[in-house]
């Protein structure tokens, strides 16, 4: 069994990560007027997840977290900015929601590169690959 000596262990750092990265990414998209959750409301979109649905259950952990029981009022923000249309369901990026999309993912990446400074890809991929693992123990108690 793996013990570790110390109060801060992984679900310490799972949150102050958490913590951290809605900080940072709210910082860098601030001349887009986007949080981390619209970014990635946005993102989606532009990735076809295109229902609020596909959304919600693309983000599922953060509805909790946000206490939120969907992100439909983000769609229906971005519809007020000109950035997307829907026909009742489907929602799909405008001319203008492209290039906001494709400014903020500027911003992201910068952000990115800066936070992951000194991590090799394959040690982000480990790291990625055991919290998935660790996920899936705790999903299948």
């Amino acid at each position: 069994m793996l013990q570790q000596n110390t109060t801060k262990r992984i679900g310490y750092w799972l949150l102050h990560l958490h913590q951290l990265f809605d900080e940072a990414t709210r910082r860098a998209l601030s001349e887009q007027d986007l949080n981390r959750r619209q970014w990635q409301v946005l993102h989606a979109i532009s990735i076809q997840v295109n229902t609020v649905a596909g959304i919600d259950e693309a983000f599922s952990p953060f509805l909790a977290v946000d206490r939120a029981g969907t992100y439909g009022p983000i769609v229906k923000e971005f519809e007020a900015r000109g950035w997307v249309t829907t026909d009742g369901t489907a929602i799909s990026l405008t001319e203008d929601g492209e290039a906001a999309h494709t400014r903020a993912e500027a911003a992201v990446n910068a952000h990115a590169a800066q936070s992951l400074a000194g991590i090799s890809e394959a040690e982000f991929l480990a790291a990625n690959d055991v919290l998935a693992r660790i996920a899936h123990n705790l999903e299948t108690e």
